[in-house]
């Protein structure tokens, strides 16, 4: 789950400007409970696939040429490796690109390989995606097998969205009071003036 962080956009820039160790230190504290994070994502990638996803696995018999669409061009579906899906689960300090409901994460974690990303995700919008398969069933079918998603509405997925949902909010608390702290002593040293506030996002 996200924070939405209101209200101290112009203090944690004024901080790495004029106060680089407070900005230092805070960035530190926000990267032990970020990296815990996607250390137990990284645990929960599946080490191979019994029965139906089988054949999805890199270096498995692959039972039919799966392939799928992205924007207007047919690709080859992307094959399930474990060490490459745990590398591609990774925490990127920055700001990120700007999402649709204009919000950018300036601390995340995220799933950068491809196949990883459809083991987070799939099935969370559409119960089912047809390739080209025989078998109408075919995407219904590869979904289920999976397992369950974690997270609530959008914010669902196996590895990542697991992950935070398992942790019960205590990376989030320990980011918002990485956060807050950095903060209090900024302003204390004369160098700010902005009161911060936390909810969680939903």
């Amino acid at each position: 789950m996200p924070i939405d962080i209101t209200g101290v956009e112009s203090t944690l820039k004024a901080m790495r400007k004029f106060d680089k160790d407070v900005a230092k230190q805070m960035n530190a504290e926000i990267k032990v409970a970020m990296i815990g994070i996607r250390d137990k994502a990284r645990a929960d990638v599946p080490e191979g696939f019994p029965g139906y996803l089988y054949g999805w696995e890199k270096g498995k018999r692959v039972q039919s040429p799966a392939v799928f669409n992205t924007s207007g061009r047919v690709r080859k579906f992307p094959l399930f490796d474990t060490a490459e899906v745990q590398a591609g689960i990774v925490y990127r300090q920055g700001k990120s690109l700007q999402n649709s409901k204009g919000y950018r994460s300036q601390y995340y974690v995220r799933n950068n390989s491809p196949a990883g990303a459809i083991y987070e995700t799939a099935g969370r919008v559409q119960p089912g995606m047809q390739g080209r398969s025989n078998n109408p069933m075919a995407g219904q079918l590869f979904i289920g097998a999976m397992g369950s998603l974690y997270g609530k509405d959008k914010e669902r997925g196996r590895l990542i969205f697991k992950a935070w949902e398992q942790d019960h909010g205590k990376a989030t608390l320990a980011v918002a009071k990485a956060i807050d702290k950095a903060i209090t002593i900024f302003n204390g040293s004369g160098g700010g003036g902005t009161q911060s506030g936390y909810k969680l996002a939903s």
